[in-house]
């Protein structure tokens, strides 16, 4: 599964309402603090979010085994807080333009600049 196109397609069709957010190795549970292993596909899903005017309740969903469970909560609010801001910077610098002329390293050095 891809996030951002889950993101994309339900909120396409009006049926976004909450998105519960985590990061992880593989296709399991991992729980592991949001865009911490997956970045980029982080980024990506919150600039869906931004571009199907998402109007739900974010949820994170990880799981504070070492780490002090209300860091870990900082955190993740601290980092979606950042990835927002990128995605709206994404936005701004153009990169739809990258995705229409399908230029994919357009938009990879942008996305080294943002």
């Amino acid at each position: 599964e891809n996030p951002a196109q889950s993101v994309a397609m339900a909120g396409r069709a009006g049926k976004l309402y909450g998105v519960q957010l985590n990061d992880g190795y593989g296709r399991g549970e991992d729980g592991l603090m949001f865009g911490s292993v997956h970045s980029n596909m982080a980024l990506e899903m919150v600039w869906w979010l931004q571009k199907s005017n998402f109007p739900g309740h974010i949820y994170f969903d990880t799981f504070p085994r070492n780490e002090d469970p209300v860091r870990e909560a900082e955190y993740n609010i601290r980092k979606f807080k950042t990835l927002w801001n990128r995605a709206k910077r994404l936005s701004e610098e153009g990169v739809e333009e990258f995705m229409e002329k399908q230029d994919a390293l357009g938009a990879i050095e942008l996305l080294d600049r943002v």
